[in-house]
């Protein structure tokens, strides 16, 4: 390297334990480990897909993607090249909706068959399986979301630091301070963080508005932020293997 690393310094431990439950899983363990898990979410475009890949490569991390099937549709060698990246990939169902829209009957059952329709979709581009983690396209959760995903041995995957990176730049966003530049949010999501928090990153540039940058830019900042805090960064799975 053309330069040292930077010294470490190491952030203390939360003062007690936060229960942790591995059916609804939205964080791992507060005390036993200085480790976060950054998710990479795909919906719909690959804006920033080959930076993050390379900036996760050259840094040695294996990560976890959740992909959607309108992304897979979309972008069948985008999703390949993920894959063969090594990476942990987990489902965002097979179509990217509001479950909570009165529009919609969404029961146990609607919610088996997309989770199933996903599988299938990523193992015919793909040829591998998906891990059985999961979550609802925005992290919309209720019981029967929950409940259906249990019996199929899915585990919901939840999140306890929101970077809002996915906010657009309109004039509401911004008078309530909702939008922030990718700078200030790698500073939000430092400020955030504890032991076992799940971080969601968004894959792509909004449909509905636009931004002036996007937190995918500064990924490299965050991971050295991240890592001379004392921190690791580690799979989902990971991340609940050391909360057991």
């Amino acid at each position: 390297p053309l330069f040292p690393l930077p010294a470490k310094k190491y952030e203390a431990f939360p003062s007690g334990e936060e229960e942790v439950d591995l059916t609804l899983f939205s964080h791992g363990s507060r005390i036993r480990r200085r480790e976060v898990a950054l998710v990479f979410n795909a919906i719909d475009s690959v804006e920033g897909l080959t930076q993050v890949l390379n900036t996760l490569a050259e840094y040695d991390l294996r990560v976890t993607f959740f992909i959607c099937g309108e992304f897979i549709r979309r972008h069948p060698e985008a999703v390949r090249e993920i894959a063969e990246a090594g990476h942990e990939v987990g489902s965002l169902f097979y179509v990217y909706f509001d479950m909570t829209d009165a529009r919609y009957r969404v029961d146990k059952d609607f919610v088996k068959k997309g989770l199933a329709r996903n599988e299938d979709d990523y193992f015919l581009i793909t040829g591998k399986e998906l891990s059985l983690l999961w979550h609802a396209p925005y992290y919309v959760v209720n019981t029967d979301i929950v409940e259906a995903s249990r019996e199929m041995n899915y585990t919901y995957v939840s999140k306890d630091v929101d970077p809002l990176d996915w906010v657009t730049s309109t004039d509401r966003a911004v008078s309530t301070g909702m939008y922030a530049s990718a700078a200030d949010i790698v500073l939000r999501i430092l400020a955030q963080k504890k032991p076992g928090s799940i971080i969601p990153i968004r894959i792509g540039q909004p449909t509905d508005g636009q931004r002036e940058d996007y937190l995918f830019t500064q990924l490299d900042l965050l991971l050295n932020a991240l890592i001379t805090s004392g921190y690791s960064v580690v799979t989902v799975s990971t991340l609940m293997e050391h909360a057991e």
